[in-house]
């Protein structure tokens, strides 16, 4: 089954995703995150530095006012957080040039990848026979997630170690604030040991899979494509659609292609630092 990029479809996908966003960050409960929907989209700021301050879903679907823009910028510099706008390519037009006339620079961008969840094609070609995938069921589980999840997040190419045992640390305190009954975390073992695992959450149809990651030692060894089987596997019969978020070109977008996910559209990631 096909589909192709379009207004609804993107609505539905960054909507959903910052839905989900919402409900872990706990908005609107005592300590949570705080929210604004404006412009068609939802504006989220928890605690500065936090991965859910952002705004997703501007402009789909509806005129965005300047009047908009403003409450977006006063919402975030009354929290002296930078605002973060995630712009999907199907947004009202001119939004690029009038966030960067508000300061917003580029920062990067970001690919969205969906599929049809229809029970179809998920067992791509590598599966690992060694290894054993499961939801995590106890504390020592979480604990052992917690520590693939950022091993496998902090060590990159260009970083030296000390920058991997820091960025481990920034990593900890978001990942053990993801709780909420939609949010399955899933540990991949190859015999007692954690190798690394992946997330997913179901919010109206939509099943996100997120998280996915390796611990450097056994990368390459098909920990990626066994967890993504799981995830899939486990939403068939409760999601319609599956997406997930992924750096432009990475190994993580290869992944998941062979498992018959596509490009849909192409997010740019837009900051306006706080002054």
């Amino acid at each position: 089954m096909s589909f192709h990029a379009s207004l609804a479809l993107a609505q539905r996908i960054d909507l959903g995703e910052i839905r989900f966003c919402a409900l872990a960050a706990r908005a609107g409960e005592s300590g949570g995150a705080s929210v604004l929907e404006v412009g068609g989209g939802v504006a989220l700021c928890g605690a500065p530095g936090s991965p859910f301050n952002k705004v997703l879903g501007l402009g789909l679907g509806t005129a965005v006012a300047d009047a908009d823009l403003d409450a977006i910028d006063e919402f975030y510099d009354q929290r002296s957080v930078a605002s973060q706008v995630e712009l999907c390519p199907l947004a009202a037009p001119g939004l690029a040039l009038r966030l960067a006339a508000r300061g917003y620079a580029l920062q990067g961008f970001e690919n969205q990848l969906a599929r049809v969840l229809d029970g179809a094609d998920l067992d791509a070609p590598g599966a690992n026979p060694a290894l054993d995938v499961a939801p995590t069921s106890s504390l020592a589980d979480e604990e052992q997630w917690i520590d693939a999840i950022a091993s496998g997040f902090a060590r990159g190419d260009q970083l030296a170690a000390h920058d991997v045992v820091l960025a481990q640390g920034d990593l900890r305190g978001p990942m053990r604030a993801f709780q909420h009954p939609s949010f399955v975390r899933y540990l991949v073992r190859s015999g007692s040991q954690p190798v690394g695992g992946g997330a997913a959450y179901i919010i109206d149809g939509v099943v996100g899979l997120t998280g996915t990651a390796t611990v450097p030692s056994h990368r390459g060894r098909g920990v990626q494509h066994a967890v993504v089987a799981r995830m899939l596997r486990d939403a068939v019969g409760r999601a319609d659609l599956a997406m997930a978020t992924v750096e432009p070109g990475s190994q993580s977008q290869r992944a998941f292609e062979r498992f018959g996910f596509r490009v849909i559209y192409t997010r740019a990631v837009f900051v306006r630092p706080f002054a």
